[in-house]
């Protein structure tokens, strides 16, 4: 093992805020501006670089060093045996070295195709000597790492491991038992296994304390009931609800298995996925963040029990530019420094939003601040990022509290390595743009679901289309699928028309599509990608001022799901055979996806009509209330698109 900090880009950027030009003392602001920035170097092919982050002091100095995670951007997992990488960054005076040490990992794994994919880091100490451990895992094994004053040495070796096959993933640092130690549960295919942190004793580091058989879920939920021991949420097995266990410590008041209550503290359902946040409704008990994954994400405050209320005081949607609204979900104290440190941040694919409740919470809430703020795709646009999010406190001394924030980029080259880690300082909102960052309020569309007769009605989401639509360049071989599928007119570099097309169902029947078996004649067999494709489904289309059509694309769809949710009064999300959209749902085929353009490198700078359609040949038999094409005019110049009024 040896520092490999030649391979990482380290940019120091001076704070964004509304500084003067007589250089007197400005007021802090919100900013898209980094206060520090670590890039990987491109030289480390496919690999992403801020999969995960960590933060603790594990030399001893004092300070919080930065741990970050990097693992394989390539899909599939399988393709590489990439072993994936830990780098920590020692913390200073004010944020972190730009030197750091570095360490490949090394997995204890029965699977020959053992590799550091699912790499995650967390933090804790598991023998009480005053350093910082670390404990990293992967889909293939997890080690855990001593923190010392050395940190070259500390990566070394680790000094605990638990093996793999292929199916694991593990806890971060929990402390189930109340002795102050950190301990973590492991999750194998068909068992699950407690490890509670016992230095100095016969049975090494860690003893594995209960085993649970079966297939399992689990997700630390720090000390709900306020005993000292932290607590867990776990699957119960198939068909039933996760159940809220309580960590067991001596003289515990509750019939114990091993490190956990016998039997749940509550239950909820399965389908919820809850991430507890800090009382505040004054009761003792933790709030809850639920949802993402395209539905709904709402706040609901803690019952007298404890329990979760059954209602939300807060909800939203998200947005279809930026989909999977929930994705990430972190408290972050005061954030714009108005004195209520209620401040959350709440991540989506592509963007992250802040938003700052001052007393209580309701549906009112707007957010205040996002990363990137404008709600638009800009041209040059080449991926979406993915997020992970660290609440650092202050940490240059400002009287702010800042936001570590790692971004991960998926797009189509892997040939280059990805990532970014960044510290964003903290400050008010800034006076413009006056406007918040766009968000879809959870409100009713009027689907009329509950009448007796009624149809699916598709559509295409106009403001999507014209918010999301750039220009952009990429390469591409010869060889590749798209060019063989004529999704670009030839190989090498081409000039594309990039856009997100959202598939609405505003009907008040479910939009199912036929299968293959039922009508063969929709579908082409695509030799490259070797699964079926719905051809001609959704079409493209750029007209000149004449209204002659002078460039087609198309996309031929090989899914057609619920992804995003458009309305209060939705149908619940559905699973269809072959392929179909809920009421109030819409798939979304993003940017990124391969063939969502228009090839436009020949085509003359000008004015055109930008047209996309969905089910112009009544595939499915639906409404006419909402129209299957949506049209607006576009001005291409150089390498930019302008949408017009």
């Amino acid at each position: 093992m040896r520092s490999w900090w030649r391979w990482l880009a380290v940019v120091g950027a001076v704070f964004g805020g509304s500084g003067c030009e007589d250089n007197e003392p400005s007021e802090r602001l919100l900013s898209e501006t980094p206060l520090w920035r670590v890039t990987a170097a491109p030289n480390n092919s496919g690999e992403c670089f801020g999969g995960s982050l960590a933060l603790a002091d594990f030399n001893g100095d004092g300070r919080k060093d930065l741990v970050v995670g990097t693992e394989l951007c390539q899909e599939p997992w399988f393709a590489s045996k990439f072993p994936g990488r830990v780098s920590i960054f020692p913390g200073q005076e004010s944020f972190f070295s730009t030197q750091h040490v570095s360490a490949l990992m090394t997995w204890r794994s029965t699977s020959p195709l053992a590799s550091g994919v699912n790499l995650g880091v967390s933090a804790g100490d598991v023998n009480g000597d005053g350093f910082a451990d670390l404990l990293v895992h992967s889909r293939f094994g997890v080690n855990v790492f001593l923190g010392q004053a050395d940190l070259e040495t500390m990566l070394r070796e680790p000094a605990f491991r638990v093996a793999g096959g292929n199916q694991l993933s593990a806890s971060s640092f929990l402390d189930l038992n109340g002795d102050g130690l950190g301990d973590f549960i492991v999750n194998h295919l068909g068992q699950e296994e407690f490890y509670l942190a016992t230095p100095g004793a016969p049975s090494g580091l860690f003893t594995r304390a209960l085993v649970r058989e079966g297939f399992h879920f689990s997700l630390p939920m720090g000390d709900l009931n306020g005993d000292g021991a932290e607590d867990v949420l776990l699957s119960m097995g198939p068909g039933q609800p996760r159940g809220y266990f309580l960590g067991c410590k001596p003289g515990s008041a509750f019939s114990c298995n091993g490190p956990i209550s016998s039997e749940p503290w509550h239950t909820e359902s399965e389908e919820v996925v809850s991430r507890l946040i800090p009382d505040m409704n004054g009761d003792g008990y933790p709030e809850a963040f639920l949802g993402g994954q395209g539905g709904v994400s709402e706040l609901r405050l803690s019952e007298p029990d404890g329990r979760l209320a059954s209602s939300a005081v807060w909800s939203m949607l998200g947005d279809p530019v930026y989909p999977l609204f929930g994705d990430v979900f972190r408290m972050v104290g005061d954030l714009d420094g108005d004195g209520h440190r209620q401040d959350f941040v709440v991540g989506s694919i592509g963007r992250l939003y802040v938003f700052s409740p001052q007393g209580d919470v309701s549906e009112a809430l707007q957010s205040v601040w996002a990363w990137p703020r404008a709600d638009t795709l800009p041209n040059g646009y080449d991926a979406y990022r993915r997020y992970v999010v660290e609440a650092p406190g202050d940490l240059d001394g400002d009287g702010l509290e800042d936001l570590i924030v790692a971004s991960r980029t998926y797009g189509e080259d892997m040939s280059q390595s990805r990532g970014d880690v960044s510290v964003y300082g903290g400050g008010k909102r800034p006076a413009r743009p006056v406007d918040p960052p766009r968000l879809l309020a959870f409100e009713a569309c009027g689907l009329g679901r509950g009448a007796e007769t009624g149809k699916p009605d598709l559509t295409v989401d106009k403001d999507a289309l014209q918010r999301s639509v750039h220009v952009t360049w990429r390469t591409f071989a010869a060889e590749g699928c798209e060019v063989k599928e004529q999704c670009v007119n030839a190989p090498g570099r081409r000039k594309l028309l990039r856009f997100s097309t959202v598939i609405q169902n505003l009907g008040n029947r479910s939009a199912i599509l036929p299968s293959i078996a039922e009508n063969p004649d929709l579908y082409v067999y695509d030799e490259c990608h070797r699964h079926d494709h719905l051809i001609n489904f959704a079409a493209y289309e750029l007209r000149d001022t004449s209204g002659q059509s002078v460039l087609t694309g198309r996309k031929q769809g090989f899914r057609l799901l619920d992804l995003f949710s458009y309305c209060a009064d939705a149908a619940p999300q559905g699973v269809y055979g072959s392929m179909g959209i809920s009421p109030g749902w819409a798939d979304i085929y993003t940017v990124d996806t391969p063939c969502q353009w228009v090839d436009i490198t020949d085509l003359p700078d000008g004015t055109y009509d930008f047209q996309v359609s969905v089910d112009t040949r009544d595939i499915v038999d639906e409404g006419t209330v909402h129209p299957n094409t949506v049209s607006f005019p576009v001005r291409l110049e150089g390498n930019a698109v302008t949408v017009l009024p």
